[in-house]
């Protein structure tokens, strides 16, 4: 019997039959007292206006080439950093492409990207008049993997427009989670008056022939020290999809302590990055792929805004 909402982590530590130290927090708009019905009407639309994530495309291009050229695999290893981030153009592969076969050129043409993205920064700060919110540039976005692992690299995503961020449905969000933070922050003996909020708009497509992957890198940390892995906006002709809240041991085991399958208008927020350290629980997410719903009725979406949130000044 899944918990009702909101779900914190002392019911997740009642459920697991141990202490969740690190915060967490499973809830919707509503709980947050913000008009859900108008929030999801005005970003419910907007997601098809974001541009296509190339990366991961590139990524499996040059993976499919070593598959098929295994002789090949360390000379296409060291072409796919400038590939990857868009340096080279796809001639710079067509010392392999061109010796495909139709079947496996077939393969590699459908490699194409399956998620749109934008990000915008903004920096709070408490000040007597309320909370402060400012836009930012936002920095190159490494993921912290492996060094080997090409998505290490700087990758640059297209700026979300002023129409999508710079509103007020936006900015009470941002507050909203402000206070959030400001409340789990209180519980160590910590004020704080000052944040960064990073936001990721993700649109992940699912087809007949791919299922949606919000997650290829599998559990992962986002090197914050909060973060809001998911709020659902769109769930199109889905099933699966399910947002998992995951406990890593000292000794590195990993076990699922939480997971659901949010549903428009629902998040998960959590502490992140050296949890561990400040809370005492070692926090991972992640999200298992979705499926077409019915495959007779076209292309599925699953529509989120996540949140990498670092505190600027305690």
């Amino acid at each position: 019997m899944p918990l009702e909402l909101p779900v914190t982590e002392k019911e997740i530590s009642k459920k697991v039959g141990h202490t969740i130290k690190s915060p967490i927090l499973v809830s919707n708009l509503t709980g947050l007292g913000i008009d859900k019905e108008a929030f999801l009407s005005f970003y419910g639309p907007l997601f098809a206006e974001l541009a296509w994530d190339p990366y991961d495309a590139r990524r499996l291009r040059v993976e499919y080439l070593a598959s098929v050229f295994p002789a090949d695999a360390t000379e296409l290893q060291k072409r796919l950093p400038d590939y990857y981030l868009g340096k080279k153009d796809g001639r710079s592969l067509n010392k392999w492409t061109r010796k495909l076969n139709a079947t496996q050129r077939a393969a590699f043409d459908e490699i194409r990207p399956w998620r749109r993205r934008s990000v915008a920064n903004f920096v709070l700060n408490e000040t007597k008049r309320g909370i402060n919110v400012k836009r930012k540039p936002v920095p190159q976005f490494a993921q912290s993997v492996d060094q080997m692992d090409v998505r290490s690299l700087p990758r640059v995503f297209e700026e979300s427009p002023p129409h999508h961020v710079e509103v007020e449905h936006f900015y009470n969000l941002l507050r909203k989670t402000f206070r959030i933070v400001q409340s789990v922050r209180a519980k160590i003996g910590k004020t704080v008056r000052k944040i960064s909020m990073t936001a990721h708009f993700m649109s992940v497509q699912a087809t007949t022939a791919h299922p949606g992957d919000n997650s290829p890198e599998g559990a992962h940390e986002d090197g914050a020290d909060y973060i809001i892995s998911a709020l659902v906006v769109n769930r199109l002709n889905l099933k699966g999809g399910q947002t998992q809240i995951i406990e890593r041991s000292p000794e590195g085991k990993k076990s699922i302590i939480y997971r659901r399958i949010l549903q428009p208008g629902e998040f998960v927020f959590q502490a992140d990055t050296k949890d561990e350290i400040t809370y005492g629980t070692d926090l991972w997410h992640h999200v298992s792929p979705f499926h077409l719903a019915r495959p007779d009725a076209g292309e599925g979406w699953r529509d989120i805004i996540g949140f990498d949130i670092m505190v600027l000044n305690d």
